[in-house]
This record gives structure tokens, C-alpha cells and sequence, in this order.
């Protein structure tokens, strides 16, 4: 398509994130492309791969050079983009129009997705500048232009959803009555699955319990999050780790996170780690399930 009325900019208001991205050297904000094959040539792009700068919490020694070593978390990202902007005057002056359409300084959150020659990686990011040189030649040459984002996530997501769920099958059943002694418990329902990472970081995730389940968990190497709150059959309790939320049916006015288990891990610090690694689905008692959905990630 050569998209005349945006000066060859190509833009897609319909697709998903990332879907006119189909070589290296592209740029896909909101529904406008931009970097090879385009009128906007690739030139730079600065803080995609870069670390963010850096929140660093250590403590000065208080009778001693140095510090006492703390966290270290990572600020937003700033992201600038060049590109070389081609065409006849008038085209030109078609895609700027189409430039400062798609990217308003509005404080709105876009996908944007860029192929550097290592596949599509994900931010989202909010436009925090735009830079259009206009020398009195401008019309006629190519231009250097520039567009600056900040992305409150500093972390990088591939473009395909990953995908694992376990079930349970029942536990083995509670007392029986009348009671003989010595008695003999019922053993908890659980169900473990893999789950595989190939990012560099750590993955946020979406776990979504579907009942019938009693106190439903989800454990990970590392960390375990559980809740106190019986799922009867239809009813799912949505857990976001990277929004640290869980809604009942995925119902934001639904806020479930205040039974959370004692023994749980804070729901923000539960990621899945970089390889192959085993979830495991837990309660009390039911049938239900879980599906774990999230994006290999990158910072």
C-alpha cells in the first residue's frame, strides 16, 4: 500500500500492536509505522537497549568509607527515535501531518514496538517530545526529525503471549464418618505445569483461578501467592503481578487482593524466572484451575 494521503507513512488503525512490523529497522507506534520502507528512515534510536537510570538504595556507613548495599530498581525509560524524513515537499508535508497526529503529548500510554534486527519487543510509552527541524530548505531536504518517549514500565515484552495452565483433579477426600481411629486426613489437590521464559529478566504474569477451588495458591520456585477465598464454579479470581491486583471476574470494582494468604509472597514480586521452570496449582479442596499468561521479558 503506498498510503498517499499520509505522505507514505503507513498506519493501520485496526491492527494489533506491532502488526505492520515485518523487517529490522522498523518502528511502530500506536497504529503508525515508521524506519525502513518508509518515508522516515531509520537514523538512531537511544534507550531501547540501554539500562534505565538507576534508583539505588544503599546506605552510607555511618563510621566507615563506602555504603551498606541496598535495592537497586530501575527509573522509567526514555526512548528517543531519529529518522531521516524523504519525499517531495508535499509528501513530506502529508506525513508530518500524520506524525503529529499519532504521536500527541496527552499523557496517553501506546504499544510501541520496535525491531531492531532481534525481532518485535514491547513498551508502552507515553510521547514526552517531538523535534522537526525547519531550516529555510526544509521543504526540500530531507529532514532529521526525532520523537522522545518515556515508558513508565522499563521492561521490554515480546509480542507473542505465552501461555500454561494446571488443573486439579480433586483430593483424595476429608474424614469419614462415622470416625475410626488412627484417622486418616484428606490429601490437598494440586496440579504443577511448565512454564518456559526467554527473556533475560524475570516475567510478570496474569493467573487466572477458575473454581470450584477452596483458598486457591500458585507456587513458583521461588515464591508462593495464595488466597483465602472460596471460587465456586463460574467464578474466576484474576491476579495481575505486574499491577499487583486481584479482581473476582476480572471486575476492577471486585478488588480482591485484601485475602491474600499470611504465608503468600507480596503479589508484585512474583515473576516467572528466565528458562524452564515448574508452577504448581494448589488448594484446599475442588476441581478448578489456573492459567498463567505473560510475554518473555527484557529490560
Amino acid at each position: 500500500m503506498a498510503y498517499p494521503e499520509t505522505g507514505g507513512i503507513p498506519v493501520d488503525e485496526t491492527g494489533a500492536p506491532g502488526a505492520l512490523v515485518t523487517s529490522p529497522g522498523q518502528v511502530q507506534f500506536g497504529p503508525m509505522l515508521l524506519g525502513s520502507g518508509t518515508p522516515a528512515g531509520w537514523r538512531n534510536i537511544v534507550g531501547w537497549r540501554d539500562h534505565p537510570q538507576a534508583q539505588i538504595g544503599d546506605a552510607p556507613r555511618p563510621q566507615g568509607h563506602g555504603a551498606s548495599p541496598g535495592t537497586v530498581f530501575a527509573d522509567a525509560a526514555v526512548v528517543t527515535f531519529t529518522f531521516l524524513l524523504r519525499g517531495t515537499p508535499e509528501a513530506k508535508l502529508l506525513a508530518l501531518d500524520a506524525i503529529e497526529r499519532w504521536t500527541p503529548m496527552d499523557g496517553v500510554e501506546r504499544p510501541l514496538v520496535v525491531n531492531d534486527g532481534a525481532g518485535p519487543w514491547l513498551r508502552n510509552a507515553r510521547v514526552i517530545g517531538r523535534n522537526v527541524p525547519q531550516e529555510v530548505h526544509f521543504r526540500h531536504a530531507p529532514i532529521e526529525c526525532s520523537i522522545q518517549w518515556v515508558c513508565a514500565d522499563p521492561f521490554r515484552y515480546s509480542l507473542t503471549e505465552r501461555l500454561g495452565s494446571g488443573s486439579l483433579s480433586g483430593g483424595s477426600g476429608g474424614l469419614t464418618y462415622p470416625l475410626t481411629y488412627p484417622l486418616t486426613y484428606g490429601v490437598p489437590a494440586s496440579g504443577s505445569f511448565s512454564v518456559a521464559n526467554d527473556g533475560g529478566v524475570p516475567a510478570p504474569f496474569v493467573a487466572t483461578f477458575a473454581g470450584p477451588l477452596t483458598n486457591p495458591s500458585i507456587v513458583g520456585p521461588d515464591w508462593i501467592l495464595g488466597f483465602g477465598i472460596t471460587l465456586v464454579e463460574g467464578e474466576t479470581l484474576v491476579v495481575d503481578t505486574a499491577a499487583g491486583t486481584a479482581f473476582l471476574n476480572g471486575d476492577s470494582s471486585a478488588d480482591r487482593l485484601t485475602t491474600i494468604t499470611t504465608t503468600s509472597d507480596p503479589v508484585d514480586v512474583c515473576r516467572i524466572p528466565v528458562g524452564v521452570s515448574t508452577l504448581s496449582l494448589a488448594a484446599e479442596s475442588g476441581t478448578g484451575t489456573v492459567q498463567v499468561s505473560y510475554h518473555d521479558t527484557r529490560m
